[in-house]
């Protein structure tokens, strides 16, 4: 499938919604984008999981202490799903 799409002043462009959808692009995501033979190419990033995000911040912080192995060993069990826990704690208690 082939559509136009228009470049704004500001070298800007909007993807088509059908291409949105097809490859399941959110608000928010980043995009990898590189020319391959000539054409522009643009690929959806991995969306980082607090989890990720939370390993990435321990080797940085512990640079010359534990590891990053060590770290991602100690919280496996981990619930980070930061979003329900602030939920929870929003909770009113019954």
């Amino acid at each position: 499938m082939t559509e136009k799409i228009k470049i704004t002043s500001k070298g800007q462009i909007t993807i088509p919604k059908i291409f949105r959808e097809e490859i399941k692009l959110k608000k928010g995501m980043y995009l990898s984008a590189f020319v391959q033979e000539g054409n522009l190419v643009l690929k959806p990033l991995p969306e980082e999981n607090d989890k990720a995000r939370f390993i990435n911040y321990a080797h940085e912080e512990s640079r010359g202490c534990i590891g990053i192995s060590k770290v991602r060993e100690m919280s496996k069990d981990f619930n980070l799903n930061m979003a329900e826990q602030v939920r929870e704690i929003r909770e009113p208690e019954d």
